[in-house]
């Protein structure tokens, strides 16, 4: 299985229309030959988030960015998190 390794972008929004408008926007990209790791992960039993409701999870990382124009953004990274990634390989690492 293809381990998932998706990316996004966050620019900061150039007009905020009320209070409630997000200060940053931006989209995700998911290449198409990630489409079955995205899959297969949601597949995976849930845990349970700070409210105690069943979630999946998937973990972000981000890094300050400068366009070719000069305008500043968060640059990112989305995978599976680290400890489903470990269990993921122990488990295919069973002899049985």
């Amino acid at each position: 299985m293809t381990e998932l390794n998706a990316s996004f972008s966050l620019f900061p929004a150039q007009e905020k229309k009320s209070e409630r408008s997000p200060d940053y926007s931006g989209v995700i990209e998911i290449p198409a030959d990630q489409v079955d790791a995205l899959v297969a992960h949601l597949g995976t039993q849930p845990e349970n988030n700070w409210k105690d409701e069943p979630v999946l999870k998937l973990r972000i990382a981000g890094w300050k960015a400068q366009s070719q124009g000069g305008k500043n953004y968060l640059n990112g990274k989305i995978s599976v998190p680290m400890q489903q990634q470990t269990a993921a390989t122990s488990n295919d690492d069973m002899p049985f």
